[in-house]
């Protein structure tokens, strides 16, 4: 039996994956919509989901995570 951990747990990957998806969205915002624009809607969208999760039980970190999305929203689109 193999002792390495899934992929799924271990952080190098899950890093791996996270600068990939965020390479492929700034690729498909690049291509669809204007800076201003994309900074708008995904601000809006952060925050429909920040909402709905304060409404449940969420571990802060999850919250904390959105936080750090919506700065480096601000960051890639200024």
């Amino acid at each position: 039996m193999s002792t390495e951990k899934p992929l799924n747990e271990d952080i190098h990957y899950l890093h791996g994956q996270i600068d990939a998806l965020t390479a492929l969205l700034l690729a498909v915002a690049g291509s669809t919509m204007d800076k201003h624009h994309f900074r708008e809607a995904g601000l809006s969208r952060l925050q429909s989901v920040e909402t709905a999760l304060l409404h449940e039980a969420v571990p802060e970190s999850r919250l904390i995570g959105i936080e750090h999305m919506r700065k480096w929203l601000s960051e890639v689109t200024s």
